[in-house]
């Protein structure tokens, strides 16, 4: 019985391999391939997301706006969005950390009673799109 146990020790002694340096390079390699096709979907998640962030914002100072109207102000024309009162807090530019405040501009169409919403971010920009649009597009109304 011994003699058995030592003759299947001794064939799995023979066949001990280790890795070569050629396979040791391909694991390499592949990892690498792997890693920057995550960083890089990484990457494009958080963008949009800024985008989607802005989008949410545009929809937000709309709101204000009908607020605003709604409790007795005017909108008149074209106006920069953080003269409504209505707005509690500043809006958080999703682009820029140090500069953290960003504008809009709305615009009331007199004959259809319609809000409409500008940027000119640098990141996102948008022409006269109203609350129905914004909903729409998504991210997809940043240029």
């Amino acid at each position: 019985m011994r003699d058995a146990v030592k003759r299947f020790l001794e064939k799995f002694k023979k066949d001990e391999r280790g890795l070569t340096l050629v396979e040791l390079l391909a694991v390499v390699v592949v990892l690498a391939i792997v890693g920057l096709i995550a960083f890089v979907a990484i990457g494009n998640v958080i963008e949009n997301s800024k985008k989607d962030a802005h989008v949410a914002n545009a929809q937000q100072v709309i709101s204000a706006a009908e607020l605003y109207e709604a409790s007795g102000g005017k909108i008149e024309g074209t106006t920069n969005a953080t003269g409504l009162d209505t707005l509690e807090d500043e809006l958080i530019d999703p682009w820029e950390s140090d500069n953290n405040t960003y504008n809009f501009t709305i615009k009331k169409n007199d004959e259809s009673d319609e809000i409409k919403i500008s940027s000119e971010h640098k990141n996102c920009k948008f022409t006269e799109q109203s609350k129905k649009d914004l909903a729409s597009k998504g991210r997809d109304a940043c240029k």
